[in-house]
């Protein structure tokens, strides 16, 4: 006798599929928290790499602080080919890849944008344009205008001076850089990469020369809260983990470590052409 062979009735198949639905709608955050919680966890290793390239490079250079930038022509070509911080300390690094942080989704391309196109400059500089681009799009920005101030002078009008390590009063609570963007679009979505230099922190400047810390010097315009879709709301820093929360942070004593947004601008009271003060103490210290 032919066996008879039972199926699934609609009301089985209905309940499999609504269980299998249950467990991805519980499972599928798990993987994004994990996965996001991974990227972070990535980006600090970065940063921690970063830091000790950066002390590596103090102690060949008596104890001064890198140069956040050279010329200030940002491109490798001219009389005045330029370098930055990044790329500075890349015999310490031996990785660019250190330079970007795996919680910010701008790709190679995006890092290129707004810089010398490399497949328009001479073979010979092709390479170091790359370079120079992805050193200057770092999502580890430097804190600028503690260790390097910019000042007016030099054949381009610009130079930079790397501060003496021995001047930082409180190293362990002293930003040495941060994660950073690069700028944003209008609907305040982040793009083309991160920032090289940030400028330091609970401050807002409208004349582009000031007295801070030495005249004159040059700034991208500080904080600036009262526009809150601007790439520099926080000077250049940006929460790349935890939902866009949380940036990691590499202090002038090398340990780095991720803070929230909320406690990096605790106590901030910014003004516009306001000489300002450093209200947390335990974040940012002027040596």
């Amino acid at each position: 006798m032919a066996r008879k062979h039972k199926a699934f009735t609609l009301i089985e198949l209905l309940v499999v599929i609504a269980i299998i639905a249950i467990l991805a709608a519980i499972l599928f955050p798990v993987f994004a928290q994990a996965k996001a919680a991974a990227k972070k966890t990535a980006c600090l290793s970065n940063a921690k790499n970063y830091a000790t390239a950066a002390f590596m490079y103090m102690a060949d250079a008596d104890d001064f602080a890198p140069l956040l930038q050279t010329t200030g022509t940002y491109t490798r070509q001219g009389a005045y080919p330029d370098d930055v911080i990044g790329t500075i300390m890349q015999p310490y690094m031996k990785n660019t890849d250190i330079l970007a942080s795996p919680g910010d989704p701008a790709g190679f391309a995006d890092r290129m944008l707004d810089l010398d196109n490399p497949s328009t400059v001479p073979a010979a500089l092709k390479q170091a344009t790359i370079l120079l681009n992805l050193a200057i799009k770092s999502n580890y920005a430097y804190n600028t205008d503690y260790f390097s101030p910019m000042l007016s002078g030099g054949p381009t009008g610009f130079m930079t001076a790397g501060v003496s390590m021995s001047r930082v009063a409180r190293s362990a609570n002293t930003i040495f850089a941060v994660n950073s963007v690069w700028d944003r679009t209008s609907g305040g979505s982040p793009r083309g990469g991160g920032n090289w230099g940030m400028d330091a922190p609970c401050r807002y400047y409208t004349d582009g020369t000031d007295s801070f810390p030495r005249s004159p010097a040059w700034w991208w315009g500080a904080w600036n809260p009262a526009s809150p879709l601007a790439w520099n709301v926080f000077g250049g820093a940006w929460p790349w983990h935890t939902s866009g929360q949380v940036a990691n942070i590499v202090w002038a004593d090398g340990h780095a470590g991720g803070k929230r947004m909320s406690q990096v601008t605790a106590g901030c009271d910014v003004k516009a052409g306001w000489q300002g003060r450093i209200f947390d103490k335990d974040l940012y210290v002027w040596h």
